[in-house]
């Protein structure tokens, strides 16, 4: 994890990837073409869906955002200026694989959402019992995703149905 300031107790975590979910290789939904770079050491062009933004900023509303990615370190400052992200760069994990594990330390006893669309692809069982699996289809990432409902579904779905 980075330097950033701890996650706030109490309140749910959400952790992020970046390819498939927040930019898109081959967009089905609606997109938005940006240049993206970090430190200044590279620029990118990439796509994101068009209500990013706003679902990126209703997650924060709910949720303590973590990146959870192979931009690692890089996600936030490249993100920041296309998404309207904070100042105050999110935390980042250094999990780019098995992040499972990285995700339940990280939160700390506290409920999780994890959202990516290569959760199959990283053998992580369907039913965890700590928080939810939320599976964004490709082309789609982050337009698939409905912050309050997802806020909503953690606090009260039993454990037994918290996999999407």
């Amino acid at each position: 994890m980075n330097g950033t300031p701890a996650a706030r107790p109490g309140r749910p975590v959400a952790a992020l990837d970046v390819d498939g979910v927040v930019v898109l290789e081959h967009p089905e939904v609606p997109v938005e073409r940006r240049s993206v770079s970090a430190y200044g050491r590279w620029r990118r062009e990439v796509l994101v869906p068009r209500v990013a933004a706003a679902r990126l900023a209703r997650l924060a509303e709910f949720f303590d955002c973590v990146w959870v990615s192979a931009w690692s370190h890089t996600a936030h400052p490249a993100l920041r200026e296309a998404l309207g992200l904070p100042e105050q760069e999110w935390p980042w994990l250094g999990a780019q694989f098995d992040k499972l594990p990285a995700i339940r330390d990280f939160a700390a006893g506290r409920p999780w959402i994890w959202i990516d669309d290569g959760i199959d692809d990283l053998g992580v069982r369907p039913d965890p019992p700590d928080g939810l699996l939320v599976r964004v289809r490709p082309g789609h990432g982050l337009a698939d995703v409905d912050p309050e409902a997802l806020f909503k579904k953690l606090d009260r779905t039993p454990l037994e149905e918290r996999c999407w």
